[in-house]
């Protein structure tokens, strides 16, 4: 019986120890095994976390497919847009002027005053053909001017003050949508031109770099383009674009004949026939006295033809009776 109750508990403690030694070994085997491990571990650490980030950070840009990510399109969407409207006016008018000089004069005159200026200019007429021939040559000029936009309007009005307006328009074209999607645009370029100097700084490897200064040089062309584009709206918004057509005449285009009573017309009608055949002997008038000096030459010039055919002639008579009479 005693050597039963020893048997057991030496089988007892056999089990413990088993139970303990199979514990233990899933766990370091010293203290000093564990140190080393937990050290290792710390130094590894910093590495990882910075290159986890960056790659996430390189995935959220994404270079490949351009697309802006969400933090970007935040920060699109939060900047202020300007309430302002922004408005391009535009216009064409047509003027006649019996002064042309003086109305040139005036004109430029209205330009200054209201702080305007002449971005093109062209001025035909008074050529040197039909100076010579005595005609008429009626001038015109045609000018795109620039007029501030608070002055637009009334600049158009004044315009009759220096001849008559047969014809003028506007037109007004709004381009706020534009406008604010376009500043939008730029401020989330410029926002990811800014993350990607960031991830540059930051990139270790060839391949990284050359991706982000390839994404950085699309990026800063787009921003050049839509900067360029801003400052261009901004230039027609703040100075209005006139094209204007100054013409040289005799007579003011009249009123339209559909606006008159016919007995108007009739008046009208023979009132202009009058001013035609005033007009038909003026010019033929001014082109006897330019063709005078050119007529008194073919005038000499055949009486002298006419005297040597005659002497000829005469000559010859004489020649003829002297061989008859022999």
């Amino acid at each position: 019986m005693k050597n039963r109750k020893l048997f057991s508990a030496l089988a007892l403690l056999l089990v413990i120890a088993l139970v303990f030694s199979g514990c233990g070994a899933n766990l370091p085997a010293s203290e000093s095994e564990a140190y080393d491990m937990a050290y290792s571990e710390s130094q590894e650490m910093p590495m990882s976390v910075v290159e986890e980030s960056y790659d996430s950070d390189m995935m959220e840009l994404n270079f490949t497919s351009g697309v802006d990510n969400t933090e970007q399109q935040e920060n699109a969407q939060t900047v202020p847009q300007n309430p302002a409207e922004k408005i391009i006016y535009s216009g064409y008018a047509c003027v006649e002027t019996l002064e042309f000089e003086k109305s040139i004069e005036d004109l430029m005159k209205m330009l200054s005053d209201c702080g305007g200026f002449i971005q093109y200019s062209d001025i035909t007429g008074s050529d040197f053909n039909s100076l010579h021939s005595g005609a008429k040559s009626y001038r015109r000029a045609n000018y795109t001017l620039r007029i501030p936009a608070e002055s637009f309007n009334g600049f158009n009005e004044g315009l009759s003050a220096i001849g008559n307006v047969p014809y003028s328009s506007t037109n007004a074209e709004n381009i706020t949508m534009q406008y604010n999607d376009t500043s939008s645009k730029l401020a989330a370029r410029q926002t990811e031109e800014t993350r990607l100097l960031e991830l540059l700084a930051k990139a270790e490897t060839v391949e990284d770099i050359i991706t982000i200064e390839q994404r950085l040089s699309e990026i800063r062309y787009e921003i050049e383009s839509l900067t360029s584009q801003i400052k261009n709206w901004d230039n027609k918004v703040s100075y209005s674009t006139l094209e204007l057509e100054l013409r040289e005449v005799t007579l003011y285009s009249e009123d339209s004949p559909a606006t008159l009573s016919y007995g108007e017309q009739l008046k009208e009608a023979f009132i202009r026939s009058l001013k035609g055949i005033g007009r038909f002997f003026k010019n033929l008038l001014k082109f006897l006295v330019a063709a005078l000096p050119v007529m008194v030459v073919l005038a000499v010039a055949a009486v002298v033809v006419v005297l040597i055919v005659k002497a000829v002639r005469k000559r010859r008579q004489v020649k003829v009776n002297d061989k008859h009479d022999e």
